[in-house]
């Protein structure tokens, strides 16, 4: 009779969740400022904060090709892309403060309709070395402006860079290839940093051209890209702000590239979870809304054992181990069984 009870209790819990909808904070734009000066319509206010805020996300999701394929959606189409807003109080009086939640499945519709591709780069870290390269001498630490400016990025930086510290060892790595500095074994040069974002960039400068090449490893995949930048009527400070401008739009395009999602096919995963405490599918249910990759789930059979759920996700399997292993699930594959396990 327990037995029943308890499973008459799953029952409830999975079947009400037969359509997970995760928090979506992939989806939401945070702290958008807006000026009050010469506007005193509210709705005036709150359409800015609707372009704005659209501009944000889908320069934080999108290749810049495809952010310029769709920059020109009007205010009407925005608005039918919103869940809610809220208005936020702002100690400056000149200036009103909105966070906007984009509806999950109005997006991707969306970008099924425009053949549109997105990727998930938030929280991503990546060590860099940029090295200077002027008048044929190599600037490594001292003189080097783009070692000493590179990590002064704006908050709203979508990859948050590391660069290693000064050592003899990587002045000798560099004065080692100094003849074919392009290249470098970056693997061997960030050895010591365990991550699985690393580039190494070469900026040679002569006159007015910098040419940059990117040696990077992003996602486990090396990755080399040429750039050429000119410097048009600036100062020498502010072309040397420009190229870590454009190089650090180059990597985030790169990263992203890595990591495309495509609603257009999803997959699906077939998974046994042991019924082995009475709040393992609570918990499970709740650590799931938390990951925006996966769309929703279905119960295939329960017992008082065990539960095999159906999971419907976008992105690669392994991104989404991952995102599991974030919220303390572990997903393993045991005798061509995906297993399920809540830590």
């Amino acid at each position: 009779m327990k037995n029943l009870i308890f499973i008459c209790c799953i029952i409830i819990i999975l079947f009400k969740t037969g359509n997970v909808l995760s928090d979506n904070k992939l989806f939401n734009v945070n702290n958008i400022e807006i000026s009050k000066k010469n506007i005193k319509n509210k709705e005036k206010l709150a359409n800015q904060a609707f372009l704005k805020g659209f501009n944000e996300l889908n320069n934080r999701l999108l290749l810049e090709g495809d952010y310029k394929k769709i920059s020109t959606t009007n205010l009407a189409q925005i608005k039918k892309l919103i869940s809610y807003y809220q208005v936020k109080t702002n100690d400056n009086n000149n200036k009103v403060s909105f966070n906007i939640y984009f509806d999950r499945e109005r997006i991707h519709n969306f970008f099924y309709q425009n053949n549109i591709l997105y990727s998930d780069i938030i929280n991503t870290n990546m060590i860099i070395f940029p090295l200077l390269i002027k008048d044929k001498q190599y600037f490594i630490y001292a003189k080097n402006y783009f070692y000493e400016n590179w990590s002064s990025e704006k908050s709203e930086d979508l990859i948050k860079y590391s660069l290693p510290v000064e050592s003899v060892e990587s002045i000798q790595t560099i004065k080692s290839y100094k003849d074919s500095i392009y290249k470098i074994d970056i693997e061997d040069f960030f050895k010591e940093y365990n991550l699985n974002n690393m580039a190494f960039v070469t900026i040679d400068i002569d006159k007015n051209i910098a040419k940059v090449f990117l040696n990077t490893k992003i996602e486990g995949k090396k990755l080399n890209k040429n750039l050429i930048i000119n410097k048009i009527n600036t100062n020498q400070n502010e072309f040397n702000d420009n190229i870590i401008l454009k190089i650090k739009n180059e990597i985030e395009d790169l990263i992203k590239s890595q990591n495309l999602i495509d609603v257009r096919t999803p997959s699906f995963l077939n998974a046994e979870i042991k019924l082995d405490k009475k709040n393992n599918l609570v918990e499970f249910n709740n650590r799931l809304k938390k990951i925006d990759l996966i769309d929703n789930y279905y119960v295939q059979q329960l017992n008082k054992d065990y539960v095999l759920v159906k999971i419907k996700y976008l992105g690669k399997i392994n991104k989404i181990i991952k995102k599991l292993k974030d919220q303390n699930i572990d997903l393993n594959m045991r005798e061509g069984q995906w297993k399920i396990k809540i830590i």
